[in-house]
């Protein structure tokens, strides 16, 4: 089944003549290969370009044919944005697995005492 998509270019190659595509769907990138599109002439894209296409399904990976440019530089510096996002992302995960959180609780023992705090 074919559908079409708007998205944007996250990199590409024009000597290749290939590009990934983050779909507006959100759904998993798009992989484009001008050189697998018949009869069509080669286009370069560049990184933030907005583009559409047909998006295929093929071995369960999402493939872009018929890519056209929709307007270029849209999303210029997207890809710093994205490494710098997850560079963050690791960052906190890291201190999240360094160190543990301290829950407090509170339970009546059998002589009516009460117990303290667990670390998980």
């Amino acid at each position: 089944m074919t559908k079409f998509m708007i998205g944007v270019v996250l990199w590409s190659d024009a000597a290749e003549q290939k590009a990934v595509f983050w779909c507006e769907d959100h759904g998993d990138l798009a992989y484009y290969d001008a050189s697998r599109d018949e009869g069509k002439g080669k286009s370069a894209f560049c990184a933030g370009d907005m583009v559409e296409f047909d998006l295929s399904l093929e071995r369960q990976v999402r493939r872009a044919h018929n890519a056209s440019l929709i307007r270029p530089k849209v999303c210029h510096g997207l890809q710093d944005h994205l490494r710098a996002n997850a560079k963050r992302q690791r960052a906190k995960n890291a201190a999240q697995e360094r160190g543990g959180e301290v829950i407090a609780f509170s339970r009546k023992t059998a002589n009516g005492s009460r117990m303290g705090s667990v670390m998980r």
